[in-house]
């Protein structure tokens, strides 16, 4: 079943505006896994003591940073770990050739070090699968999953090189916007041409149409989170690894956690008709498209976001 969430809020409303520039120092943390240091910052909250902590993995050339608009809300009244992907952020580069699993694995091992029994693992794009094979293989930690704009059937398909012609016919949009996604997040770009971006709603409309519905609306501090991520050296082979997953979905059957997946009605890069394969795929779990909202929910449409998902934190409990 899919349900349709309204929102009441300005497209692009910063609740927190004081989060963009805080001092998250205090909270940022380096830890070696698997030889490699990982980047992450740690919100350390203790009120929600014996609640499952909240595990933030961002999407193709993103950083912990892109969970901004929302991370302070949820930190509110529990543990928040939001993380730099190895090869993405501050966090340095794998050794090996990453794969969802890998990605998976390491968001595990984070949990063991910092004493996590349980979490909801909270992936946007990209993430969704990683979300999926952290709730696989490792069952004992997961105490839910969120998918954020996380359904990337037709994002794999294409940069896997399948179904070029059809989905070029039928997505021609997103055709374009999920190749525009992954060379703008993969080549490095001058931190003037990044400040220019953020700066003006023109260039805006121009650089961001893959990741928003209406881009030139954002604000500069959103639009710096987006651009400043350009250039990660884990964009191609990681890009290349989804290629590689012919069924992004697999393991949903076996899945024994909650799961809830939220997505825009104008994602571009994850169609409806991906979003609807999914639920029909997971008809137990639950599914929500936000109007107005292309495919950075969390910061077009913070509100709408934390009132479908903190909902579904409180449920999970303990």
């Amino acid at each position: 079943m899919i349900e349709t969430v309204t929102p009441t809020e300005e497209y692009a409303e910063q609740l927190d505006a004081g989060a963009y520039a805080g001092d998250w120092a205090e909270h940022q943390r380096r830890i070696q896994i698997n030889g490699r240091q990982l980047n992450f910052v740690d919100s350390g909250a203790r009120t929600g003591a014996g609640q499952p902590a909240v595990i933030l993995v961002h999407g193709m050339g993103g950083r912990w940073q892109h969970w901004l608009p929302v991370l302070p809300a949820l930190a509110e009244h529990r543990r928040v770990v939001a993380l730099d992907l190895p090869g993405f952020g501050a966090s340095q580069r794998p050794t090996a050739t990453p794969t969802a699993e890998t990605f998976a694995d390491t968001a595990a091992a984070l949990c063991r070090e910092l004493r996590i029994d349980r979490a909801v693992l909270a992936g946007h794009s990209m993430g969704g699968p990683i979300a999926l094979r952290f709730g696989i293989r490792h069952p004992q930690l997961a105490a839910g999953l969120i998918s954020v704009a996380g359904a990337v059937t037709t994002f794999s398909q294409l940069l896997g090189l399948r179904r070029l012609l059809k989905n070029l016919r039928k997505h021609p949009r997103e055709f374009a916007a999920i190749y525009a996604e992954v060379l703008s997040a993969a080549l490095p770009a001058p931190a003037a041409l990044k400040r220019a971006v953020a700066r003006s709603a023109s260039l805006r409309r121009v650089a961001l149409f893959p990741y928003a519905y209406r881009p030139g609306e954002l604000t500069a501090a959103d639009a710096a989170l987006l651009v400043d991520g350009a250039g990660a050296p884990g964009v191609l082979s990681t890009a290349a690894a989804i290629g590689r997953t012919p069924d992004p979905y697999w393991g949903l059957d076996h899945l024994r956690c909650p799961l809830l997946s939220v997505v825009g009605d104008h994602d571009l890069i994850v169609p409806l008709s991906d979003t609807r394969g999914f639920a029909e795929r997971a008809p137990q779990h639950r599914t929500v498209v936000v109007e107005g909202s292309g495919h950075m929910i969390m910061l077009e449409r913070p509100r709408a976001f934390l009132d479908i998902v903190v909902p579904f934190l409180e449920q999970i409990g303990g």
